[in-house]
């Protein structure tokens, strides 16, 4: 079956935004092939004006006239948008839901004659830089999850697993960012309390981490490899780990990840 529109978006929130302009300026498809549904009218406006994008207040528009659809609504809102979309789309379509916690399961019973994805994006898709991994449901043909994966590459990498991995996935690069954020501030109050001015502080952290990042996106080298090849024996870097290491640095890490990942565990199952 032809579709109006190739790729549809329920929920025209910033993810929504980052995955549709990637798309597009990846040059996959065109603005106009894309139709966002979003209750906001200036939400919606502005989404047209600078974007090009289609838009409507109805989220039955993406379901019934385009060929994937994205769900990208808060995972509270998402039993309320499954009511109201879920006899609409037909076994040609493909149903990718970004909305965290969401088992495939719920998607299943909500779309049982359309192949169903359930993704799970970080934010760093707003600027291009993302890492998002899919995990397909039964019905879904390999040329889907290419095509799924097609998509989200736009905006950054993509990896497939097996769902069961999914909130391994959220604990770790879901919230990641979080936790990247919460170690800048850290490392900036640091700096600030031995006299750096903030601004200073801010722009050092800054380039710090993304010169970390580039070091190990760049060398394929292990974490471990380069930091002992940046630590010298009795050296200050040696002595800041070190002073790390008995604060419980390591510990807090994976206390954070096993955190979020249970709570997204929490959210699949249904509880607040």
């Amino acid at each position: 079956m032809k579709y109006r529109k190739t790729i549809g978006f329920v929920g025209g929130g910033n993810m929504a935004e980052a995955l549709a302009g990637g798309i597009t300026g990846a040059g996959i498809v065109p603005p106009e092939d894309i139709l966002i549904s979003e209750p906001v009218k200036e939400r919606r406006s502005s989404l047209q004006r600078r974007f090009g994008f289609s838009v409507t207040s109805h989220n039955g528009a993406p379901a019934a006239e385009c060929g994937t659809v994205f769900l990208s609504v808060k995972p509270q809102i998402l039993p309320a948008v499954l009511d109201e979309i879920g006899p609409i789309p037909g076994p040609d379509q493909v149903i990718i839901s970004i909305a965290a916690g969401v088992p495939l399961s719920v998607l299943k019973a909500a779309f049982p004659a359309t192949p169903v994805i359930r993704a799970m994006p970080n934010t760093p898709a707003l600027t291009g830089n993302g890492a998002t991994v899919i995990a397909p449901g039964g019905k879904v043909k390999e040329g889907m999850i290419a095509w799924a994966c097609r998509l989200f590459e736009a905006v950054g990498i993509c990896l497939v697993l097996p769902e069961n991995m999914m909130d391994a996935v959220t604990g770790l690069s879901g919230s990641g960012p979080a936790y990247i954020f919460r170690m800048a501030e850290a490392l900036t109050e640091a700096g600030t309390s031995l006299g750096l001015p903030p601004g200073d502080a801010s722009r050092l952290v800054t380039q710090t981490i993304l010169g970390a990042a580039m070091m190990m996106t760049e060398t394929k080298m292990e974490p471990a490899a380069l930091r002992e090849r940046v630590t010298s024996p009795g050296g200050t870097t040696q002595a800041g780990l070190k002073a790390m290491a008995e604060a419980g640095f390591e510990d807090a890490v994976k206390k954070g990840v096993l955190a979020a990942a249970e709570r997204s565990k929490a959210l699949g199952k249904g509880s607040v």
